[in-house]
């Protein structure tokens, strides 16, 4: 029996998605490398259609995965190749220095009256975590700081899919009382979430977040089924073809996808095994998606920053609960302010504030489950990887045939 070239609408646009990235990826990995790559993929492509059977649907599906593929490295190739800085193991893209104008302007400068409105009934290092955990701006202080690394929360002052979710609800549960059309809540929603993306900046995590959740939104708009795997693919293809440089060079892009794929791949395997632990709260699905997300940015943050954190395992399951209240009565305190009552208003997030710290000073309890690698190499890295995915892809087939049987 022969190999067949998948032809379904949802393999050939899942491949050729899959096939653009790997483009962009030869073609900023390695420049002069990735010519004799493309002739041997040719050659290889060549050497598949002579083994499978050549049905018309089949050599179209090919055609369009290896244009996908060229078309990932010419993109590469009309961007100028940006500036960038070292940082560990890896060079990532230079912060830009432009100022902002315009919409960008009065955004920023909207954020910066949010931010004074939190700070004036808050103590400095609560108002900053608050601020962070909202829409990720960087104030915390150094001690809490580098706390929150040392305990693997740092990723909960980021603006990451947490904060897009949260808001996507609560739209739908505000327009609920408008009796808004299903039309109506989609253009509502998405006019929101491109504000939120402009207001917090258009980092890799919430570009990401934003893409996805706007994507859901019109899979229901239109009445249509979808798959993570491929709202994650063509994330990632839309940011790619804003600025394929950020595939290498960009940590928070990296993490940001590398994360996604680890809850979307692995909390169902892992699921399973955590029985030891109540569903009550979250806890077991918060668990399982830490010790996912976890396994797959692990290799890449060893890399990069020659540290392995694993207290995050623990911390995050405590953590992680606390986030939504905190985001709720932020929201509150920012929209309040200083008017009469403003610290009453206050005390809630002042009280989860200091809880969220507490949780994070659990890695000095635990300091030898933050460990030190040095030197480690790109081609371990991707063993590492390669493993992931194996193992993965296993699992995933064995859980498929006990299912059958």
């Amino acid at each position: 029996m022969g190999f067949r070239i998948p032809a379904t609408a949802g393999a050939v646009s899942g491949l050729s998605l899959l096939a653009f990235v790997l483009g962009v990826a030869i073609a900023t990995g390695g420049r002069g490398f990735y010519v004799p790559f493309l002739a041997l993929s040719l050659c290889l492509s060549v050497g598949v259609l002579a083994l499978a059977v050549p049905i018309p649907n089949s050599i179209k599906a090919l055609i369009v995965i290896v244009l996908s593929f060229v078309f990932g490295i010419w993109r590469v190739e009309v961007t100028p190749r940006p500036s960038l800085r070292r940082i560990g193991n890896v060079s990532i893209l230079a912060a830009s220095t432009a100022p902002s104008t315009g919409i960008a302007a009065a955004l920023t400068s909207w954020r910066e009256i949010v931010t004074r409105r939190i700070a004036s009934v808050l103590p400095p290092a609560d108002a900053a975590l608050v601020s962070g955990i909202l829409y990720g701006e960087r104030g915390l202080p150094k001690t809490e700081r580098d706390v929150f690394r040392a305990s693997g929360l740092m990723h909960l002052i980021a603006v990451s899919g947490s904060n897009v979710t949260v808001l996507v609800q609560f739209i739908f549960i505000l327009v609920s009382f408008f009796r808004l059309r299903r039309r109506q809540t989609f253009i509502v929603t998405s006019f929101v979430i491109l504000v939120f993306v402009g207001f917090v900046g258009f980092s890799a995590s919430v570009a990401r977040a934003a893409f996805m959740g706007w994507l859901v939104l019109l899979a229901r708009e239109t009445g249509r089924a979808v798959k993570s795997f491929h709202l994650l693919l063509v994330a990632a293809v839309i940011l790619l073809l804003i600025n394929p440089w950020q595939l290498f060079y960009d940590i928070g892009f990296a993490l940001s996808f590398l994360a996604t794929w680890g809850i979307l791949a692995w909390t169902p395997l892992i699921d399973p095994y955590c029985g030891f632990l109540p569903r009550a709260f979250g806890i077991r699905e918060a668990f399982a998606m830490t010790v996912a997300a976890t396994l797959c940015t692990a290799p890449y943050s060893a890399w990069v920053f020659d540290q392995l954190t694993l207290v995050g395992l623990l911390t995050n399951v405590f953590a992680a609960p606390l986030v939504p209240f905190i985001m709720g009565f932020g929201v509150i305190v920012a929209a309040w302010g200083n008017f009469p009552g403003g610290t009453l208003i206050a005390l809630p997030a002042l009280g989860l504030s200091r809880l969220l710290l507490s949780v994070a000073e659990i890695a000095n309890i635990f300091p030898w489950m933050n460990m030190k690698i040095i030197g480690m190499k790109l081609s371990t890295l991707v063993c590492a990887y390669a493993l992931i995915v194996y193992f993965w892809l296993l699992l995933t087939r064995k859980n498929e045939l006990s299912t059958d049987k």
